[in-house]
């Protein structure tokens, strides 16, 4: 048992050497952005990466209040949560209809709506401005909030459909017999089951709506409505040369994204699994 026990991990070693080494290259850039925005701007430049001697909490202190990010977090926070809340209850309901209704018709419209997800939102960007402008939505949140809805609902209901298939038919069936209505069905049976899969499509979309930064640049002319993303970048330009403030700034527009990774990584990793094992 000893000898296959060595041999077993002697296969293994080579595959396991290669993932401590990718993981040390991707970990290494983040570390450098940590260890960075802790320095003074002269020691960024005397010891770029090595550990901070004299570590300072200047840098986030002047990022928050030379960038205004109380008001960059608020606009953002606005612009995903709305997006997302909005988009995650069409998308659970198309995908309740398209499930609960399994017809020629149904599995058609299923298909043209997640055929949605492999249409890059830069190639529709110009036909969604023009609408947006003729609707007089320009440096609007409205504007900016329907694009990112409708960029959202096709991955929504690809996944929130895979996942509420899965939903056992004796359960509908015993609710159905109970005198359960359609609409209610959905609420007491098909939505809490999806949590999964919600919490997946929070994670993935709402992150790409929380890092975007083409949109909110192009529609949002007003600069009290900036977004993290396009702040951050405004900022940066405002200290071109000072990488301690500037690193401190990408570690406080981070930390919300780890943060809904950490506390969703339960439901996050069961939804993706989403439809895989029937």
């Amino acid at each position: 048992m000893n000898r296959r026990a060595v041999l077993r991990l002697a296969r293994r070693l080579p595959v396991n050497l290669l993932l401590v080494v990718l993981s040390v290259l991707m970990i290494y850039p983040l570390v450098i952005v940590v260890l960075t925005a802790f320095k003074s701007n002269n020691e960024v430049l005397l010891n770029p990466t090595g550990l901070p001697i004299d570590w300072t909490f200047e840098n986030f202190i002047t990022s928050w209040v030379e960038a205004d990010f109380a008001n960059l977090f608020a606009n953002s926070i606005l612009l995903t949560v709305v997006s997302m809340t909005v988009a995650t209850l069409i998308a659970a309901l198309a995908s309740y209809a398209i499930v609960r209704h399994v017809t020629r018709v149904g599995s058609w419209t299923y298909l043209i709506i997640a055929a949605g997800i492999f249409l890059p939102m830069q190639l529709a960007l110009v036909p969604q401005f023009r609408v947006v402008r003729e609707l007089g939505l320009i440096n609007s949140y409205l504007g900016v909030i329907l694009i990112y809805i409708a960029g959202a609902i096709p991955f929504g209901v690809f996944l929130m459909a895979a996942f509420m298939k899965q939903v056992p038919k004796e359960i509908v069936e015993a609710a159905i017999i109970d005198g359960t209505g359609y609409f209610q069905l959905f609420r007491t049976i098909f939505l809490p089951l999806a949590r999964p899969a919600i919490a997946t499509f929070w994670v993935l979309q709402g992150v790409g709506i929380w890092n975007d930064y083409l949109v909110p640049q192009l529609l949002l002319t007003d600069p009290t409505k900036r977004t993290l993303t396009t702040g951050v970048l405004y900022f940066k330009a405002q200290y071109l040369a000072d990488w301690g403030n500037i690193m401190a700034a990408v570690l406080i527009m981070s930390l919300p994204v780890l943060l809904i990774f950490i506390f969703a990584q339960r439901y996050f990793v069961s939804g993706l699994y989403a439809g895989a094992v029937k």
